[in-house]
């Protein structure tokens, strides 16, 4: 397939932009409490226009100390933050990149701990997501932030940045004045469209008047916030055409709010599920527009350029799992992409893995947000390591090694790799995680790795392979408790469904656990037209999913009508059932065809002994599940660490 028109120049403004990649606005959460980015944050940047992105857009910009969105937020509010500012501009300059910096007020969304004072917007109402006191701004006020917002983007100019973009969306400050669910002004800033668009209208005039009328302005608003009476696509079509009329050059069409949810949406959004409303918007104005939400894969940023539905395409967190994405693109590497899956594990910033592993990144690339950190380098000592199992974790570690020269042979029982990672890619929406394994293979063959399947790897045979040392991915098996009854050929194990090694259809199913992969195990079930109960001895189901996901997961088992028994204990297992006790006393439940468990795993390590008495302790290392049972984002990252150690 062609990606040409991928690589068309096309101009924001005054400024000519290489390609339609855009790098957009994302909290790297490596920024000081003095509000400066930090050499980790400029390397971070620096490499995404060494990569390709014709355009980066900068994280939120406050533009006074009350408009500060966390304690950490970059400040544009002073000339002495124009210093720091400049050598981010000067470092994207210098690796080909044009940036453009995001001027931010948090608005009714911010928190008195970090802006210093009561929060403050359009209107008195409470944010729902923080429940902080809100005041609403007077008149004066209003009319002095915008001379706040032109002050800044004068500050970005200085710096060196290329051009600005207003944050209208998001449900931050402007887009709060936008909004018909928190705007309940009565002066010159509320009621008809115009008049809530006034605020956004003469920013830009203001910025146009001091920066310069050929200084490039973006403004990012939403289609939908995602909100009971908040703004639809008819609110966005109007405020696009008074967007274009103002002086804007280019519209950034996004989605979401922190009240209403999916600013960053998860795999249950469509690839590209914001492209029609872009599309419709595109077609009222004159002026560029970027598409932006779930865009990972490039015949669909291709096809959204060359359809003209779209003018720039933005890869939020594909950039963040693949800094490289535009140059792989360009030269023929597609299959080396790693693409975003949605997942929010490692992007929606968390925290880490361990301790040194800060700022953002992603669970499919740690190498991802350590640019100044993590450098491959070729080995010192060239080794041949083996590299027992091809789950996720010892493919990135297997890659990794044969970059740096190290003869690499992986060793896998089962006739395919992903082990019980492919299972991930089974649930309805997830079918983007099985993505990953093929890159890891593409990767591996690239740089000489051996792969080795239907290979059970026994203690006998560690002793026949031509090896210098070994690592162990053997990952992890299903955790069976000795629970009376457990072991009934009625009770089915969830893996077996997911693998398809057992299926069931139209039957009564009680589900045994209401963990991630339990819940997933009940909507496949569900899509399989069984009827399904899940029983968890904890208060909340998928737990440990990542909460934006989780929200979505569990509102879907109620859609289905799959019924849940919380703090619920299993006490034993019938033919037909379990008895049970919960916060009443005892519990049955009975009238099942089936009961499947999924009950955790435990660490699945057996050939530890025998490698290290055939290698030694110090040539023979454990990652993953196979070291702890865990979760694949923990299992990449060692091997990946280990990898780039070795």
């Amino acid at each position: 397939m062609g990606y040409e028109v991928l690589f068309e120049p096309m101009n924001i403004g005054s400024v000519r932009i290489k390609n339609r990649f855009v790098m957009p606005a994302m909290d790297s959460c490596t920024t000081t409490k003095d509000h400066t980015f930090t050499d980790h944050s400029i390397a971070y940047y620096a490499k995404r226009a060494e990569g390709g992105f014709g355009l980066l857009i900068t994280e939120y910009m406050a533009v006074c100390p009350q408009g500060l969105g966390n304690e950490a937020e970059v400040a544009v509010w002073d000339d002495k933050f124009i210093p720091n500012i400049k050598q981010l501009a000067d470092e994207v300059h210098a690796n080909n990149g044009i940036i453009f910096g995001q001027l931010h007020h948090i608005g009714i969304m911010g928190r008195a701990a970090d802006c210093g004072g009561i929060c403050v917007g359009p209107s008195a109402l409470v944010a729902k997501n923080t429940g902080e006191p809100v005041r609403a701004l007077t008149n004066a006020e209003v009319y002095e932030l915008v001379e706040l917002f032109g002050d800044a983007a004068v500050r970005v100019k200085k710096a060196g940045i290329d051009g600005c973009e207003i944050h209208g969306a998001h449900g931050y400050l402007l887009a709060q004045f936008l909004s018909r669910a928190t705007n309940k002004r009565t002066d010159e800033f509320g009621g008809n469209f115009e008049n809530r668009f006034r605020f956004i209208k003469l920013i830009i005039q203001n910025i146009k008047r001091k920066a310069g009328i050929d200084y490039p302005v973006i403004l990012r608003f939403n289609v939908n916030e995602f909100m009971e009476h908040g703004n639809v696509l008819d609110d966005a079509l109007v405020y696009a055409r008074l967007a274009e009329q103002a002086g804007a050059d280019c519209l950034h069409v996004s989605n979401g709010t922190g009240q209403g949810g999916y600013i960053a949406a998860p795999y249950y959004f469509h690839e590209a599920y914001n492209a029609q409303n872009v599309e419709t918007i595109r077609r009222e104005v004159s002026v560029p527009v970027i598409s932006v939400g779930r865009i990972s894969d490039p015949s669909v940023a291709e096809q959204l350029v060359a359809t003209g539905r779209a003018d720039f395409v933005a890869l939020g967190r594909a950039s963040i799992c693949d800094p490289e994405f535009p140059n792989k693109v360009y030269e023929g590497r597609t299959d080396e992409i790693f693409q975003c899956t949605g997942c929010l594990q490692r992007c929606w910033y968390s925290g880490g893995c361990e301790e040194e592993d800060t700022g953002i990144s992603c669970m499919l690339n740690p190498f991802s947000g350590k640019e100044d950190r993590w450098i491959v380098k070729p080995a010192e000592k060239k080794r041949r390591l083996a590299v027992v199992g091809a789950g996720p974790g010892g493919l990135e570690c297997a890659w990794v090694l044969a970059r740096r020269g190290h003869q690499v042979h992986v060793y896998e029982r089962e006739a395919t790799p992903g082990g019980a990672y492919a299972l991930a890619a089974v649930p309805p929406h997830k079918q983007d995680f099985a993505n990953i394994i093929y890159t890891y293979g593409v990767l591996g063959r690239k740089y000489g790795v051996q792969y080795h399947y239907n290979y059970d790897m026994t203690p006998e045979k560690l002793n026949e392979i031509d090896a210098d040392g070994v690592i162990l991915a053997t990952g992890s098996q299903p955790f069976v408790p000795s629970i009376p009854g457990l072991t009934k050929e009625s009770v089915i194990l969830a893996n077996d469904i997911l693998a398809g090694k057992r299926t069931l259809i139209n039957k009564k199913v009680l589900v045994l656990g209401g963990g991630l992969v339990g819940c997933e195990t009940a909507e496949v079930l569900h899509w399989y037209d069984c009827e399904v109960a899940i029983v968890e001895m904890t208060d909340q189901l998928a737990r440990e999913a990542v909460s934006r996901s989780r929200a979505v997961l569990v509102a879907r088992l109620k859609d289905m009508g799959i019924k849940h028994h919380l703090k619920t204990k299993v006490v034993e297992v019938l033919v037909d059932g379990i008895v049970a006790e919960d916060e009443r006393g005892e519990l049955r439940l009975n009238g099942f065809d089936y009961i499947v468990a999924s009950l955790g795993t435990r660490s699945y390590n057996p050939l530890e002994p025998a490698a290290i008495m055939t290698f030694g302790v110090e040539h023979v290392w454990t990652i993953g599940d196979a070291r702890r049972a865990k979760d694949a984002k923990m299992a990449i990252y060692e091997g990946a660490k280990l990898g780039n150690t070795i």
